[in-house]
This record gives structure tokens, C-alpha cells and sequence, in this order.
């Protein structure tokens, strides 16, 4: 497939703790854990819109302009919108929020 220039998520290993809560809030599972450093699993999943950033407690993602594959659209029927509510208000919190 052709790569295009869009909006794709990065993560600075050196910044990343693996906490894991950038994975469990991505909607469209595009993140996974590997060697416990948060990963882009498949590029055709990110959105590019970075709620993973929201929940990232050392800033360790950002959102880079590069050649990626395009976003696999179909995707997004897949994405209970309830669910997604519910992973970004799990993570999104301040520790003294959730107490």
C-alpha cells in the first residue's frame, strides 16, 4: 500500500515508563506494549488524533507529520463510542481525581 504524509502518533522510549494507560486508552488498539515501552502496533490504526496523548503522565507521546500507511477508516465501526468514553475517563484523571 502507498504511504501517504499524515498525522501519526510517536513515542519518546527514553520518556516512556510502560505504564500501559496510552494502550488501554487508544481507541482503534493501535498501541501495544512491547519490551515494556508503549509501540505503535500497526500504523494503519492510528488516527493521528492522539487520545493516547491525553493520558500520558511523562509526555512521552506526540504527534509527528511523516510518511505512514493511510488510516484504515473501517476501523472506526468498530469503536463502541460508550467504551471509549470509559477507557479515556479511566486514565485521564489526575491520581487525587480518582480517589
Amino acid at each position: 500500500m502507498k504511504k501517504v504524509e499524515r498525522m501519526i502518533i510517536a513515542i519518546d522510549e527514553d520518556l516512556c515508563i510502560g505504564c500501559g494507560r496510552c494502550v488501554n486508552s487508544c481507541p482503534t488498539n493501535a498501541l501495544e506494549l512491547r519490551d515494556d515501552k508503549a509501540s505503535l502496533k500497526d500504523e494503519k490504526l492510528c488516527d493521528g488524533f492522539g487520545s493516547c496523548i491525553a493520558v500520558c503522565s511523562e509526555n512521552a507521546l506526540y504527534i509527528e507529520v511523516r510518511e505512514a500507511e493511510p488510516f484504515n477508516w473501517d476501523v472506526l465501526s468498530q469503536i463502541d463510542f460508550e467504551d471509549f468514553l470509559e477507557k479515556l475517563s479511566l486514565h485521564y484523571k489526575p491520581e487525587v481525581m480518582q480517589e
